[in-house]
């Protein structure tokens, strides 16, 4: 929360490992009420929640993207508004106010089906969207300082132009990396670019020799290194991985001998500067949220049962999953929704987990059944994003 979900930042107050470009919400159809953005916000001392009065949701797709922009410390989250042509908007925060800015109508783009993915690179912004067209292609919107641009990714990397669902995006500076799901093969594809003008399309599925895929879940970078996450057809979690000289598949399910996914939604982060990775799931057997963890960049996997451990509440069947760390501890946070409330099991020590309602903490709205969850750390501040009923 790219979950969120990753992207390594700089900047004066910016010196934690990750932070969190874009995290997968669920991707279900759906009608729509009217459902807007909503900030959960813990300012070193409690939580607040805030409504930030901008368009009403896409019908088809409620998920939501958010990152810091650096130097300047300012917040920006990305969503699909509604309606027969729905756009992409950004809701941004200068520090004062809140203010909201319809990214399709300013860059002339073709219409979005969704999802919204991306990540930034300094104050660049980078907005990656499918269009909503028959066949559908991937899109950039790229704001360089001076305006926002829209990019057709598919008619520029000659990629699929098939049915695509499902984005996550990250960059391993000065390279652009964008990984869809191709719904009509179920294979995960990779749109990349060194440049930020020439693209090529990828077919790890192929390269890898991989299982065939249902949901494309999260991804993050460490350094070069690329892990991206993904559910096959029997509800197992695959790692696939980029070590600096070719892809692999490994199915973590099967590794750590754990039980498949209860659903597609995961979040996954990396500590910079250090091999290690963890990545948060939903139990099918009881539902309890439960890490994978690996020391050693990935290699070797071990888990445990946060629910378990702090008597948390269970997730609602829907819920996505966000995660990130805060420093300078690089202490863990976890963050789902349970009983329509937003929760989060938290460190408060390395070696000790905690539960709590933020909805409740904060004052919170009721979150939206299909919400996708977004959010990032500014040292210990902490921003989560969702969409309210």
């Amino acid at each position: 929360m790219i979950s969120k979900s990753t992207c390594e930042q700089t900047g004066r107050r910016l010196l934690h490992a990750i932070c969190t470009v874009a995290i997968l919400g669920s991707f279900a159809s759906r009608s729509a009420h009217g459902q807007q953005v909503h900030q959960l916000f813990y300012n070193n001392s409690g939580w607040v929640d805030q409504k930030l009065n901008g368009a009403t949701m896409d019908q088809f797709s409620a998920n939501v993207a958010a990152f810091l922009t650096t130097p300047n410390e300012q917040s920006h989250v990305y969503y699909i508004s509604t309606g027969s042509s729905p756009h992409v908007h950004q809701l941004f925060y200068n520090g004062t106010n809140w203010s909201d800015s319809d990214l399709t109508a300013i860059s002339k783009g073709p219409a979005a089906f969704g999802p919204v993915s991306g990540f930034s690179v300094g104050n660049y912004q980078y907005v990656y969207y499918v269009s909503n067209s028959s066949p559908s292609h991937v899109h950039q919107l790229l704001y360089n300082n001076l305006s926002w641009v829209d990019s057709d990714l598919t008619v520029l990397s000659k990629g699929k132009t098939s049915t695509i669902a499902q984005l996550v995006a990250f960059t391993t500076a000065p390279a652009l990396h964008v990984y869809y799901r191709d719904a009509a093969s179920s294979h995960i594809h990779q749109l990349f670019s060194d440049n930020g003008s020439i693209w090529q399309d990828q077919d790890l599925t192929s390269i890898t020799g991989g299982t065939l895929t249902t949901y494309l879940s999260a991804g993050v970078n460490n350094g070069n290194l690329q892990y991206v996450y993904c559910v096959d057809g029997s509800n197992h979690l695959h790692q696939l991985y980029y070590n600096n000289l070719k892809w692999s598949d490994t199915d973590l399910t099967q590794l750590t001998n754990t039980p498949p996914l209860e659903t597609g939604s995961v979040a996954a982060f990396a500590i910079a500067r250090t091999k290690k990775i963890r990545v948060y799931l939903t139990n099918a057997n009881n539902g309890h949220i439960m890490p994978f963890s690996s020391n050693n960049s990935g290699i070797k996997w071990t888990s445990a049962d946060l629910t378990k451990r702090t008597k948390g509440p269970l997730p609602d069947g829907a819920s996505a999953i966000l995660a990130f760390v805060t420093t300078p501890n690089n202490d863990a946070h976890v963050y789902y929704v349970s009983g329509s409330q937003v929760n989060e099991i938290y460190q408060p020590t390395p070696t000790t987990w905690k539960s709590q309602n933020l909805s409740a903490s904060g004052g919170g709205a009721l979150v939206d059944q299909w919400s996708g969850l977004a959010g990032f750390s500014m040292q210990n501040e902490q921003f989560v994003f969702y969409v309210a009923q």
